[in-house]
């Protein structure tokens, strides 16, 4: 059975139909399908239909059971058009793993001819080449790794596949090629775990054969690029220190040093160079060590010195909130004031015209908070222009004007897409909008014959329960969308298979306020829900954790080891588990669903105890820990929720609080 597509095919539905689809596949949102169970399912009788017998023999495949498996699989893919491919690839699995290679391999090459759309092309390559080097085909089996490289995006998946290039050139003795291979591999991907094996069997191929091998300052200097790039700062200074030390180079290996801690060390070379680079990172090593009023000159020096670098705007930003942050109104203002005057166009501009309205509004002078405010709420940004929209709403109220204000906070609290500044506005009228759906559904837009078939091969093995299956159907139809309305079915399956990870990326990505629905999920809704009354905290709020912590993905781990849905560090996850009484706990239970949710949801209600219920306290706590919070209670007391957010010292957990509150406007307003 070929199966080819015509692109300029299509099945168009009347705008009625899709409008009735939609509506009943968002508001009564998919019901998740639960994986297939083979432990299970192999003791029970067989069901004697089509998918019955698929079902019971892929898990015989899966559960070791080849015989058993192929039994029930032979021929089926007559019976089972619709996944033709799907059978015939479980098949050629249980014949090469019963040792019958010659008959994996047909079958494997009758899915690349018979389905050349099917989305197990990939798995099939693989697993025909791993047959080919077995049976030392290498020819054959370098061909086809070739093949699957050039289609790889995935850095650690393309060096493996360089590596088994290189081995089936050995393979045909074709040394030179393999020698470059390993060479390659060494020098593009020098963080692979293949990396240090593939040079020394180049070097030794070159020793073997005689052929000359030699690592130049080139190979070295692309190997440090590329480990500077994804931050392996230790090994990047190590082939940093082979090459020639250029201006480039020092200031890289500066970088380094100061990434991994070794500020003197760092100081010491940028203290012999001289440019607006070098003064940066200085700027950067001062404040890092506490030295904020000498950082805030340096970066003031980078102006003078430097006026026409990329630099300088950033300098300029920077130096005014070292002083903002130190309460140096006055500097801060001026250098504040002169990053708007030289640099108008910078991309600091307006996140530094706002720090400059919010020093004026703190110290009340409202009539300049309010000018300052208004210069950018038509800004190009959302985020931008809703902040300033906000806060020149607040500042008409502290002058007074509420009915003014009041105008402002409803307009903005209708935004089209959830902004964390919607939500404060909201909060303020005390409006919870609720979703529109006639404006949230296409008017236009059709479906293509191949999308239609890959969304009937998905459902059909969403049904199955055969959830991984369906995963790759649903990312090929997601690769060849061509509309708004694919994707929304895209963002749709990728949900129904528990793939929330992928279902979000999807929705952010059409750019239309129908996709804000499956943009904010209800995942392991049942787990939430039982925990969220079990503490007594409002579901929305784990919800909205759980989407900007991990998007929903159970075995995220963060660069510092927060682990799982809620991002627990393993030692808060140890010590909620004694405190909520979970026996026999251990670490890579965080991966499990239910223990992470529920050690989340009573840490959070731990540090919302701790802060008397304060909902904004309590996200701060979650991020920074309750020390760094309680600090900056005293710090900043007496100030409403939204002024506290707002001066949170950290970026990263400041933007953690406006993110969570979002969602939970998000989801107050949907659900």
């Amino acid at each position: 059975m070929k199966i080819n597509f015509d692109t300029t095919f299509f099945f168009c539905f009347s705008i009625q139909s899709l409008i009735f689809a939609f509506l009943i596949l968002v508001f009564s949102f998919p019901a998740l399908a639960d994986e297939i169970n083979c432990q299970w399912l192999v003791n029970e009788p067989i069901k004697e239909i089509p998918g019955g017998k698929y079902k019971k023999g892929y898990c015989y495949i899966q559960l070791g059971r080849f015989e058993e498996g192929l039994a029930l699989l032979g021929g089926l893919q007559n019976e089972l058009p619709l996944i033709g491919d799907y059978v015939l690839y479980y098949r050629g699995v249980g014949e090469n793993e019963a040792g019958k290679i010659t008959s994996a391999a047909q079958l494997f090459n009758k899915i690349l001819t018979d389905y050349p759309e099917s989305g197990l092309r990939k798995n099939t390559l693989i697993r025909l080449a791993e047959i080919y080097s077995l049976t030392r085909d290498y020819e054959k089996a370098e061909k086809v790794y070739r093949s699957l490289y050039a289609d790889e995006s995935d850095a650690g998946a393309k060096a493996t596949l360089l590596n088994n290039i290189g081995e089936s050139l050995e393979g045909q003795k074709k040394y030179i090629d393999a020698l470059n291979t390993y060479k390659q591999l060494w020098v593009e991907f020098p963080e692979s775990s293949y990396s240090d094996t593939a040079i020394n069997k180049a070097f030794q191929i070159s020793a073997s054969q005689g052929i000359p091998f030699v690592t130049t300052e080139s190979d070295y200097l692309k190997r440090a690029e590329r480990l500077f790039k994804l931050s392996r700062w230790g090994t990047a200074i190590k082939d940093f220190e082979r090459v020639s030390q250029t201006s480039d180079v020092r200031l890289k290996i500066a970088i380094s040093k100061f990434r991994i801690g070794s500020l003197d060390e760092a100081s010491r070379i940028l203290s012999q160079m001289a440019s607006a680079d070098s003064l940066y990172w200085m700027a950067k090593i001062s404040s890092k060590l506490g030295r904020d009023d000498e950082a805030s000159e340096t970066y003031y020096q980078i102006y003078l010195f430097y006026p026409q670098s990329l630099l300088a705007p950033e300098a300029l930003y920077n130096g005014a909130r070292l002083f903002q942050i130190n309460s140096n109104f006055e500097k801060a203002i001026e250098l504040f004031n002169l990053l708007l005057r030289k640099y108008p166009q910078s991309e600091f501009v307006e996140d530094g015209a706002w720090n400059l309205g919010w020093i004026y509004y703190r110290t009340g002078k409202y009539r300049e908070a309010l000018a300052t405010f208004s210069s950018f709420t038509s800004s190009d940004s959302t985020y931008n222009s809703s902040r300033a929209t906000y806060w020149r709403a607040r500042t008409l109220e502290k002058q007074g004007k509420k009915a003014e204000a009041s105008a402002i906070y409803e307009s903005l609290s209708r935004m089209a897409s959830p902004s964390y500044y919607s939500y404060l506005a909201q909060r303020k009228i005390g409006l919870t909008p609720s979703v529109n759906p006639s404006s949230r559904v296409p008017t236009e837009g059709v479906i293509t014959q191949k999308a239609s078939w890959r969304k009937d091969r998905a459902e059909f093995l969403i049904g199955l329960g055969i959830l991984e299956d369906a995963g790759l159907e649903i990312k090929r139809m997601e690769e060849e969308s061509t509309n708004p309305l694919e994707s929304i079915n895209v963002s749709i399956l990728y949900a129904k298979v528990n793939d929330f990870y992928n279902s979000i990326k999807v929705a952010d990505g059409i750019g239309l306020p129908l996709a804000n629905i499956l943009s904010y999920p209800r995942g392991f809704d049942n787990i939430v829900k039982g925990f969220s009354a079990k503490y007594n905290v409002d579901e929305f709020i784990v919800y909205s954790i759980i989407r900007e912590e991990s998007r929903f993905k159970k075995d995220a781990v963060s660069p510092a080891n927060a682990v799982g849905l809620m991002q627990l560090i393993p030692a808060t996850g140890r010590s909620t588990a004694v405190e909520v009484g979970i026996s026999g706990y251990n670490s890579d239970m965080l991966y499990v669903a239910r223990v992470n949710i529920e050690l989340g949801i009573a840490y959070y209600k731990k540090v919302l105890e701790l802060f008397s219920g304060s909902v904004h306290l309590a996200l701060a706590s979650y991020n920074a820990g309750p020390n760094n919070a309680a600090k900056w209670v005293v710090r900043f007391p007496n100030l409403d929720m939204d002024e506290f957010v707002e001066e949170i010292p950290f970026q990263e957990t400041r933007n953690y609080v406006r993110r969570v509150l979002r969602s939970y406007g998000a989801y107050k307003a949907i659900y």
